[in-house]
């Protein structure tokens, strides 16, 4: 079985990233938001008017959405619906509803927090639906307001990749951790420099980030069987079979 480790790793690693949808189909309103996961990665709906005023709706197709939708609605200019992120994201694009709580058009205008991007202004006209092409990176946030109050505001498909690890970042250093394979714990045995670390699929996809405990281990109980891969905040990686 050993043989086709190096192999599978480097199949698993040319893969650079794929793109994902927050559909809101397997959302669920926790209370303080609607909130939906998708590959280990959280993105929560909040409105600034309240966390009662977040609804989570069958849009029934309307104004071209497919399944749920989240929803507010604003009743003073300057509030705003927000969509948080448990990792950063990079995001392709979204689909935004205009309801019909008004006529004519209005500009939405889309706020990112976290990397280095540019606010993007939408028009959207009552009733309709539009794709707002954002291209941003490394999001862990953003915002939508409408400068003109008692106005509500729709999101379907939020179109998304991941920073993922690519096989010139993954270069085995042989931090010493064990046992491998392991169900439960993983412990690193040279932990002296090392204080976080990140563990990622095998898509190279981020799935958690947490602080070393002081006992140096790591818990593993809650992954799937199969191959994962560690990086700790000194750049060092390692790799791990969970069984």
């Amino acid at each position: 079985m050993k043989k086709i480790y190096p192999t599978y790793y480097f199949l698993l690693f040319s893969i650079i990233s794929f793109s994902q949808t927050f559909d809101w189909e397997s959302a669920t309103d926790t209370g303080n938001g609607i909130s939906q996961t998708v590959s280990g990665i959280t993105a929560t709906f909040t409105s600034s008017y309240s966390s009662d005023d977040s609804k989570l709706i069958n849009g029934n197709g309307f104004a071209g959405s497919s399944g749920n939708v989240v929803y507010t609605y604003q009743t003073d200019s300057g509030e705003s619906a927000t969509v948080s992120f448990s990792s950063p994201v990079d995001i392709t694009s979204v689909y935004a509803l205009a309801p019909y709580t008004f006529s004519g058009t209005r500009t939405y205008t889309f706020t990112p927090s976290g990397g280095s991007n540019s606010s993007v202004n939408q028009d959207l006209t009552y009733g309709m639906g539009s794709t707002v092409t954002l291209n941003w990176t490394n999001v862990s946030s953003f915002t939508i307001t409408s400068s003109i109050g008692d106005d509500s505001f729709g999101l379907d498909d939020i179109v998304f990749t991941t920073p993922t690890l690519s096989i010139n970042d993954f270069n085995d250093e042989n931090t010493t951790i064990y046992p491998i394979p392991s169900s439960d714990f993983i412990y690193i045995q040279e932990a002296l420099d090392i204080k976080s670390y990140s563990i990622y699929n095998n898509l190279g996809v981020k799935i958690m980030s947490a602080t070393i405990s002081s006992d140096h281990s790591i818990d593993i109980q809650n992954l799937n069987n199969g191959i994962y891969f560690l990086m700790f905040d000194n750049g060092k990686t390692s790799k791990f079979i969970k069984a």
